[in-house]
């Protein structure tokens, strides 16, 4: 009779160990994709209006029902807008279906220099679909602050050029204008994977 006991007791214990086993690896938290950086829970923006390269006001809520690729950049960048346009180019010809109706928006970091006719200029030949976005300084880094980015002005020379040093990411928000994911010169396939989930969510 002991051993009956013991041995139904010790049964007990193991299928308790195993249900609890089993719930841990229920609830395990599923690893982020690569150089991505997933928000959770998912952050709500403040609304907010920009001028566009037609010179037409755009509010945030003005893009909500689809998913939003956001990047921080300025016309006269030497090195990181080319590569991170181009990386969204990529994205844009090569993943229109994980896309769907995903919107590309590019906001200038430099809008002393980077006027309307300066955007189309700058952003029409790389695609004629990408918005581009433009507004005084503290307006942009309030917008900035909200996604956790930073950009400031760098010495002006002689001649009165200067440089604006500001963060390489791209943002995903939500059709609901929430922010969703922060990449990290993310590769394009992985980019496609987490925007096209993020987008089923609005089907």
């Amino acid at each position: 009779m002991r051993g009956g006991r013991g041995g139904r007791r010790a049964a007990a214990g193991l299928a308790g160990l195993t249900a609890t086993l089993l719930l841990s690896a229920a609830n395990a938290v599923t690893p982020a994709p690569e150089r991505t950086v997933l928000a959770n829970p998912p952050r709500a923006l403040s609304d907010f209006s920009l001028t566009t390269a037609a010179g037409k006001t755009l509010r945030l809520s003005d893009l909500s029902g689809a998913p939003v690729l956001v990047f921080f950049g300025f016309a006269h960048c030497p090195t990181v807008c080319p590569a991170t346009l181009t990386q969204l180019r990529t994205l844009e010809l090569n993943h229109a279906q994980d896309l769907g109706k995903t919107r590309i928006v590019v906001i200038s970091v430099d809008g002393e220099r980077d006027t309307p006719a300066m955007l189309s200029e700058w952003l029409e030949p790389i695609s004629p679909t990408f918005i581009g976005l433009t507004g005084p300084a503290n307006t942009v880094h309030n917008i900035a602050a909200q996604l956790s980015a930073a950009f400031f002005k760098g010495p002006t020379q002689p001649g009165g050029d200067y440089q604006v040093e500001h963060n390489s990411q791209v943002f995903l928000l939500d059709a609901q204008g929430r922010m969703r994911a922060t990449f990290f010169n993310t590769p394009v396939a992985t980019m496609a994977a987490v925007t096209r989930s993020i987008a089923a969510e609005s089907r």
